[in-house]
C-alpha cells in the first residue's frame, strides 16, 4: 500500500529503503568498547551538545535549536575532538573522522544499526517518546519507529556475527566470515550487506573448487601439484582448515628455504621461535592444530605479532599435542606463500624441582607435579638394571617414591607427567623425562643393643650387639639424643666420651664378679670396651656407628658416678638406738644407709635436708652391726659407677657391766664387810674372752660428803675382779648374763666416811658399757 514504506514521503527519493542488518565496518568491537567506557548509549551522544538533537534519515545533522542544524561530517568531528580532551573520548572522535573520511554512509549506518536495537530492545520502543529519549529529533520519531519495527530483530548471536562479519572479511578469515553470515536473516533491503554476501559466497566457492582439485591432485599421488593447490585455497580463504592441513601433509621445503620455527614448552604457554634469517615486515598468520580435532574444527588462531622472531601462545592446551603453521601474509591479508610448520609438540610441561637422595637401606625421589597432570610414571634403573618402584604418594603437589633395599651403587630416577585432555583421555600425552641420578651409599649397620655393667674401682664396661663392619663410637649429645636408627652425617657428631676406652674387644667375658646387682646389661654377648666416669657425673651415654661421612644413631644407657661418703663414724646412743654421722656427699640429693645386723640388711634411704636438719639415728638390738652408706642414684635407670670402698663402719655387740654393793651378812648384833656384785650382760650368749677387768676403787677425805674417785687410781683398790672371771661367769649361764660377788677389803679403806667407784681396766674397756648404780649407795659412812 502506497504510504507505508519507511521515508516514503521524507527527503530524497528512497533515502531509507531499509534499516541496516549489520554495521559494515572495521573494528567495530573496539567502537563499542570505547563507546561503552565513555557510557553512551549510541554514538550520537558524542554529536551533538546537551539537549541537541540528531537527524538521520537525509544525512547525518546535530539540531541545536528551532531552525539550526549542522551537518556532521569528518571536519565537525575533528573539532569535537579538539573540544573533548578525555583521552577515550578523543580517540573515539578521532576514529569516527576517519571512517567517515573512507566512507560518508557508514558512520550514519552506524547510528541507524545502534538506534534500531535501542528501540527494539525497549519495552516502549514503539512509543515517540522513547526514540525523543534516545535524542532523536522528533520530527523523524515516527519514520524511524516505523522502519524499526519491520527489521528483523536480532538475538545475541546474530548480534555478535553481524558486528564481527566485516572483520572477518576485512582479514580474509572467509570460513568464519561464511559462519557468520549464516546465521544472520536475509539481507533484504540492506543493500551493501547483499553485496558483500554475494561476493564472499564466491570466494567460499573459489576455495571449495581449488580444494577438490588439491585433494584430486593428492589422491593421485601428487603432493607438490596438491600442494599449489591446497595453497590457492589458503589465499583465498586464510583460516581454511582442510587447506592449511593439506599444506601440512603436503607441502616439502626446498634446499635453502629457512627452517621451520620451533616450538617449546616455557611458563604460560608455548613459545614458537622463528628461524634466524631476515623477514623484513612479512606479516603471518600462526595457527595452531590439535592432534584428534576434526579435520573441518575451525582454525585457532594465535593473537599477537611476533617480537624478535618469538611469538606466545597462551592458549595451548594442557595435555594436547598441537602444532603450528605460519602463514606469511601479503599486505591485504592474503595468505603469499608456503607456510612455515613448526614440528609437533605435547604441551605437556614436566616435572619440576626434582631432587634425590639416599639413605640406610632405601633411596627416595621426589619432585612437583603440575597441577593439570593425571599421574606421574617413574622408572629407576641401578647397577643391575631397572629396579621396580612402588606406587607414588602424593600431599598436594608434591610426590615422593621410596624403594627399601637398594644395593649401593648408581642409580637413575626418571619422571615424567601424564596428562589426559577432556573428552579425549585416550590420546593423554606424556612429558619430556627428568633425570636425576643419584648414588646409594654404604652405610654402617647399626648398633641393636648396649648396656652397662657396673666394673670395680668406679669402672663401667659397655657391650653392645650390632655395628658390625663399622666404627662404633660412645657420645654424649649435648641435647637430646636422637632416636634410635637415626640417620645423621659423622660430621654432626659429638667427640667421643673423653673417659671411655672405645677399643671394642669381644666378645665380652662372662665373669661373675663383673655382675653385680642392680646393674644394666646381661653376663655375655657382643664386644665390649670399659669407661671411667668422673666421679659426681650422670651421663646419657649413646652408640653411633660410623661407616665414612654417615652415621647411624644407636641405643642408650644412663651411666652415674656417684661422689663417696667420708668420715663414716658410728656412737651407740642407747641400746637400741645408734647415730651414724659422715660427710654428705657433694650435691647427691640423698643416700642409702644399710645396718647389717644378726644377719639381716636393712636399707633406708636418708633425703639431704633430713640429714643435715636432724641427723641420722637409726633403731637397732643390742647385736653387733654394721653399717654402709654411699650416694644413692638420681635415676632408677642409672648404672652406677661405684668409685669402690664404699663407708662401712662396725659396732660391737652392746656388752654391759653393771655393779652393786650389797649389805655384809649380820654377825650377831653387826655386820660383816659390804659384798661387790658385779655382773655382765652380754647379748648373743656369750661376750668373748677380752672382756676388760673390773676394780673398785675408795676414796675418803675427812669431810662429811667425800669425793668420788676421778680415776682407778685416785684411791686405794677395794676390791678386783678380772675380765676372765667375768667371761667366765657369762658363759656358765648360757645366758651371755653372769654374776661374780666379792667381799670388799676394808683394811685397806681410808677412815670413814669414804666414797666408792667402780672402773673397767683394759684394752677392750671402751668396747663395754659400764653402768652405775646410785651414788648415794656408793658412799660408806
Amino acid at each position: 500500500m502506497a504510504g507505508t514504506d519507511f521515508g516514503h514521503a521524507i527527503g530524497l527519493p528512497r533515502a531509507l529503503s531499509g534499516l541496516p542488518l549489520s554495521p559494515l565496518v572495521g573494528g567495530y568491537g573496539e567502537l563499542l568498547s570505547a563507546q561503552q567506557t565513555l557510557g553512551l548509549r549510541h554514538l550520537g551522544e558524542l554529536l551533538t551538545p546537551p539537549g541537541g538533537r540528531l537527524r538521520l534519515l537525509d544525512g547525518i545533522f546535530a539540531v541545536t535549536g528551532p531552525g539550526r542544524r549542522r551537518h556532521v561530517g569528518a571536519e565537525v568531528l575533528r573539532s569535537l575532538r579538539r573540544d573533548r580532551p578525555e583521552p577515550a573520548a578523543a580517540w573515539l572522535l578521532e576514529r569516527l573522522a576517519a571512517i567517515q573520511d573512507a566512507d560518508p554512509a557508514a558512520l550514519r549506518r552506524i547510528l541507524l544499526y545502534q538506534l534500531t536495537h535501542l528501540l527494539q530492545d525497549h519495552p516502549q520502543g514503539q512509543l515517540h517518546a522513547t526514540a525523543a529519549g534516545f535524542g532523536v529529533d522528533p520530527a523523524e520519531a515516527a519514520a524511524l519507529i516505523h522502519a524499526a519495527a519491520r527489521r528483523a530483530r536480532l538475538d545475541e548471536g546474530q548480534r555478535t556475527a553481524a558486528e564481527a562479519l566485516l572483520d572477518d572479511v576485512l582479514e580474509h578469515r572467509i570460513r568464519a566470515a561464511a559462519r557468520r553470515a549464516a546465521l544472520l536473516p536475509p539481507a533484504g533491503e540492506d543493500r551493501p550487506l547483499a553485496a558483500l554476501l554475494v561476493e564472499l559466497a564466491a570466494r567460499t566457492a573459489a576455495a571449495d573448487t581449488a580444494l577438490a582439485v588439491a585433494r584430486r591432485a593428492e589422491e593421485q599421488g601428487h603432493p607438490g601439484r596438491a600442494c599449489l593447490h591446497y595453497e590457492e585455497a589458503a589465499a583465498l580463504a586464510g583460516d581454511c582448515p582442510r587447506a592449511v592441513r593439506g599444506l601440512v601433509r603436503t607441502y616439502r621445503p626446498d634446499p635453502g628455504d629457512p627452517g621451520p620455527p620451533v616450538s617449546v614448552l616455557v611458563p604460560g604457554g608455548v613459545e614458537l621461535r622463528w628461524p634466524s634469517g631476515d623477514f623484513g615486515d612479512t606479516r603471518w598468520r600462526v595457527v595452531r592444530l590439535t592432534r584428534g580435532e576434526p579435520a573441518g574444527a575451525p582454525l585457532v588462531e594465535v593473537p599477537g605479532r611476533p617480537v624478535g622472531g618469538v611469538l606466545v601462545d597462551g592458549g595451548a592446551g594442557i595435555g594436547e599435542e598441537i602444532r603450528h603453521v605460519a602463514l606469511p601474509l601479503r599486505a591485504d591479508g592474503t595468505v603469499d606463500g608456503p607456510p612455515l610448520i613448526a614440528a609437533p609438540l605435547s604441551v605437556a610441561p614436566a616435572v619440576t624441582e626434582v631432587a634425590a637422595v639416599d639413605g640406610n637401606g632405601w633411596i627416595e625421589a621426589s619432585w612437583t607435579a603440575p597441577p593439570e597432570a593425571v599421574h606421574c610414571e617413574v622408572t629407576l634403573t641401578g647397577p643391575r638394571g631397572p629396579v621396580p618402584v612402588p606406587p607414588v604418594t602424593r600431599a598436594g603437589s608434591r610426590a615422593t617414591l621410596r624403594v627399601e633395599g637398594p644395593t649401593p651403587g648408581r642409580y637413575a630416577w626418571v619422571v615424567r607427567a601424564r596428562y589426559a585432555p577432556k573428552g579425549r583421555a585416550e590420546q593423554g600425552a606424556l612429558s619430556a623425562a627428568v633425570t636425576v641420578p643419584v648414588t646409594v651409599h654404604a652405610w654402617p649397620e647399626p648398633v641393636l643393643t648396649l648396656t652397662a655393667l657396673t666394673r670395680g674401682s668406679g669402672g663401667v664396661e659397655f657391650r653392645r650387639t650390632g655395628g658390625d663392619g663399622a666404627e662404633v663410637r660412645l657420645v654424649r649429645w649435648p641435647g637430646t639424643a636422637p632416636a634410635e636408627r637415626a640417620e645423621l652425617t659423622a660430621a654432626e657428631l659429638p667427640p667421643p666420651l673423653e673417659w671411655a676406652d672405645t677399643g671394642w674387644t669381644g666378645p665380652a667375658t662372662n665373669d661373675p664378679a663383673m655382675n653385680v646387682p642392680g646393674t644394666s646389661g646381661h653376663g655375655a654377648g657382643g664386644p665390649a670396651c670399659v669407661g671411667h666416669p668422673p666421679p659426681g657425673s650422670l651421663t646419657i651415654v649413646s652408640a653411633v656407628s660410623v661407616l665414612g661421612a654417615r652415621a647411624v644413631a644407636g641405643p642408650s644407657v644412663l651411666v652415674e658416678a656417684p661422689l663417696p661418703v667420708t668420715g663414716l663414724a658410728l656412737r651407740r646412743a642407747a641400746p637400741d638406738v645408734v647415730e651414724v654421722g659422715f660427710d654428705w656427699p657433694g650435691a647427691a640429693g640423698a643416700v642409702t644407709a644399710a645396718v647389717t645386723q644378726d644377719g639381716r640388711r636393712t636399707e633406708l634411704a636418708v633425703a639431704r635436708s633430713v640429714f643435715l636438719r636432724e641427723g641420722l639415728r637409726l633403731p637397732v638390738t643390742p647385736a653387733a652391726l654394721s653399717v654402709e652408706v654411699h650416694a644413692a642414684p638420681r635415676s632408677a635407670r642409672s648404672v652406677l659407677a661405684s668409685p669402690g670402698g664404699d663407708a662401712r663402719a662396725e659396732l660391737p655387740a652392746d656388752v654391759a657391766i653393771s655393779y652393786e654393793l650389797l649389805p655384809g651378812a649380820r654377825r650377831g648384833l653387826r655386820r660383816g664387810p659390804a659384798v661387790l656384785r658385779v655382773t655382765v650382760r652380754a647379748p648373743g650368749g656369750a661376750p668373748g674372752p677380752d672382756l676388760p677387768g673390773f676394780v673398785l676403787v675408795a676414796r675418803g677425805d675427812g669431810g662429811r660428803d667425800p669425793r668420788r674417785p676421778s680415776g682407778p687410781a685416785g684411791g686405794p683398790a677395794v676390791c678386783r675382779v678380772t675380765g676372765a672371771e667375768l667371761a667366765a661367769a657369762a658363759a656358765g649361764t648360757g645366758t651371755g648374763t653372769g654374776t661374780v660377788e666379792r667381799p670388799i677389803d676394808t683394811a685397806v679403806a681410808p677412815g670413814r666416811p669414804y666414797a666408792l667407784r667402780g672402773f673397767l681396766l683394759g684394752g677392750a674397756a671402751a668396747s663395754v658399757r659400764l653402768e652405775e648404780p646410785p651414788l648415794p649407795t656408793l658412799v660408806v659412812r
